[in-house]
């Protein structure tokens, strides 16, 4: 993986050197194009594109060497863009006949640079450009010029600004694509982890909150009822019977019961609600702004849509019903002592024969462990 990273890393490195020596090879030419305009010497273009092969084989050479690993800028970009600033000012320096096309070359340079470098870099690389500058005006101040005496002189200046929006443009048009590919990674990252998220805090087979999403659940509403005594209950739910299902039928069928007990849940519960699988076939459902009484009323109608749907689709014979304990959450206790509560009722209502709803005890005076509101 760190190969194939290097590898890529390479390639992009190289890539951007061959385009900035292209073009450094296109402005050696517009040198030639004014050295037939009688604008400057040979000698000068000559050295400007022996210079460009020099520059480019030097980074070449450092790049594909491992260099570039040892260093905090992979791309060295900003080795390249002082060695590019000082080149145009050496040149401008020897040549202020065409002394415009170095220092417009400036802009090209600080676009390239901007692909790379952090906004410290950026601000040295400025620094230094500048320092740069005001060296070149002092020694050749005064002999700058805008080659425009003869109409080769004025197409080339012409052909200089067109190829330096060109160039420009076309390093914006590389940010720009930069920026989406690091939009597009940023907005898969953010999928993924929210699929690390679900995948952390959702039963995986139901698609409904798991057991640790449920700890998290009732910690915030414990804390809303010690903050404003806002009621909440806790309902654990059983499926009767489920174990036949996967010993005659296979997991597969026990795994399609589950998936539809959860939507008859669903159905009969409000979205202010949860619902968490707290292990095989059992469950839990969080009744927020609830009282028991209230509470009762929905897990009445989940007992009845329970017993009275056909299971028979999943398995011949196969009838099941739900066992449902219910509790409700009270001042000075844990989470841990409620849900021993509503345990407690669950396994009244299984003692009492099965598919009823069975408040905890102490919540109503009882001798058998709790109050069966309702039996099927």
């Amino acid at each position: 993986m760190k190969a194939q990273r290097r590898k890529e890393m390479n390639a992009m490195a190289l890539g951007m050197l061959g385009r900035v020596a292209l073009s450094g090879l296109l402005d050696a030419l517009l040198l030639s194009g004014f050295v037939l305009a009688g604008v400057i010497p040979a000698d000068i273009a000559l050295f400007y594109g022996v210079a460009v092969v020099l520059v480019t084989l030097v980074f070449y050479l450092l790049i594909r060497s491992g260099f570039r690993r040892r260093s905090k800028d992979p791309g060295l970009t900003f080795p390249q863009v002082v060695t590019a600033l000082l080149m145009q000012t050496g040149f401008l320096i020897l040549a202020p006949q065409v002394g415009y096309l170095f220092l417009i070359n400036f802009f090209v340079i600080y676009a390239f640079g901007a692909l790379g470098l952090s906004t410290f870099w950026n601000a040295v690389s400025w620094l230094i450009g500048s320092l740069a500058l005001v060296l070149a005006f002092s020694v050749s101040g005064s002999h700058l010029q805008f080659p425009v005496a003869n109409n080769l002189s004025q197409l080339l200046v012409c052909l200089s600004f067109i190829m330096t929006l060109g160039r420009c443009i076309y390093l914006a048009n590389m940010m720009s694509r930069m920026q989406r590919k690091i939009t597009e990674q940023n907005q898969q990252l953010v999928k993924a982890m929210k699929r690390v998220q679900e995948l952390a805090t959702r039963d995986e087979l139901t698609n409904i909150e798991n057991r640790r999403s449920l700890m998290e659940i009732l910690a915030v509403e414990q804390k809303r009822f010690q903050r404003g005594g806002t009621p909440f209950c806790i309902a654990i739910l059983d499926l009767d019977g489920f174990k036949s299902v996967n010993d005659n039928f296979g997991h597969a069928a026990g795994d399609m019961v589950l998936k539809t007990f959860v939507e008859i849940v669903r159905n009969e519960m409000r979205l202010s609600d949860h619902f968490a699988r707290y292990g095989g076939d059992e469950f839990v459902l969080v009744l927020t702004g609830t009282t028991v009484q209230e509470g009762v009323t929905a897990l009445d109608r989940i007992c009845a849509e329970t017993e009275m749907y056909d299971w028979s689709k999943f398995g011949k014979d196969i009838i099941l019903t739900a066992s449902i304990g219910i509790t409700d959450f009270r001042p000075g206790e844990s989470i841990d002592e409620a849900f021993q509560r509503a345990d407690m009722a669950l396994y009244g209502a299984k003692a009492a024969g099965r598919n009823r709803v069975m408040i905890s005890p102490d919540t109503f005076e009882s001798s058998d462990g709790g109050t069966t509101i309702r039996a099927f």
